[in-house]
């Protein structure tokens, strides 16, 4: 019983930190997804002949989607905001229209951006490009730090696992030893000896990723029905995932424990066996 507690504790918690890995990744895409490069163009061209080129930005590899505001809506805007018609100051609206470029996630970084800008800045039709490239080196940066953190973590975390749940299958195998020893010396092969051993730990394995399983899947049901958005950051495609994880994890930690438990015990002499 002690190994089931032990080997699903030690599951729940590897299970938690790889959804925390897996969500802090996901966020960071979704972030990414929604960082617009404003592209502003110049307001001798017609609409028509902005909406063309809206057409061939769409074509480009790293738009995910686009949007066209118009001078007049960019005015309305204003006026809302500022309170005041700029254009009775002026006489004519001042703003230009622009097209809002929707990166996809892979470009949604510092140096791509740069070099898009660059890109951009070179065609006729455009007179400046506008993106907050603090709030995506911001981004970019935590999102690392965090991620550097968390894998830190669940290294140092398995390491301890193996250890917990190394030692509760060799407890479970050390009141056997003399048995194995028994067997050893009656001609049977370390593959047979073993082969019972395996199994039995198998079946652990299985049972307790299961009912890690159980439990994280509970958890994550509270916290859904406390925000529901948690569904965007952690889809059931990665939450299948985690739950697969978890019991492969599970029986190969059990499994290769009790394979080098019984080896230890079987490669020990019978005289040293009474010493442990």
């Amino acid at each position: 019983m002690s190994v089931y507690t032990s080997t699903t504790l030690v599951l729940v918690l590897l299970g938690a930190m790889c959804a925390l890995l897996l969500s802090a990744r996901s966020l960071s895409d979704h972030i990414k997804r929604n960082m617009t490069m404003s592209v502003v163009v110049s307001s001798k061209l017609s609409e028509a002949e902005v909406l063309n080129f809206r057409t061939q930005l769409n074509k480009r590899s790293y738009v995910a989607s686009s949007e066209y505001v118009s001078s007049a809506q960019i005015l309305e805007e204003q006026k809302k905001e500022l309170g005041t018609d700029p254009v009775e100051f002026l006489g004519y609206n001042p703003y230009e229209p622009s097209i809002d470029l929707t990166l996809k996630s892979e470009y949604a970084r510092p140096d791509s951006m740069a070099v898009l800008e660059k890109q951009l800045l070179k065609d006729k039709r455009v007179t400046q490009v506008v993106y907050h490239r603090e709030v995506i080196e911001a981004v970019n940066d935590n999102i690392h730090k965090i991620a550097i953190v968390l894998l830190v973590f669940m290294a140092v975390l398995m390491l301890i696992s193996w250890s917990l749940i190394g030692n509760a299958v060799r407890l479970s195998i050390y009141s056997k030893r003399f048995i194995l020893h028994t067997m050893k010396l009656v001609g049977a092969t370390w593959g047979f000896i073993r082969r019972p051993f395996i199994a039995s730990n198998m079946y652990i394995g299985l049972l307790s990723g299961v009912a890690a399983d159980a439990l994280l899947g509970g958890a994550f049901y509270l916290a859904l029905r406390e925000e529901p958005a948690l569904l965007t950051i952690l889809p059931p495609v990665t939450l299948a995932f985690i739950a697969v994880a978890v019991i492969c994890f599970g029986i190969l930690m059990t499994v290769s424990c009790a394979y080098s438990s019984v080896t230890r015990f079987l490669r020990m002499r019978g005289d040293d066996l009474y010493f442990l």
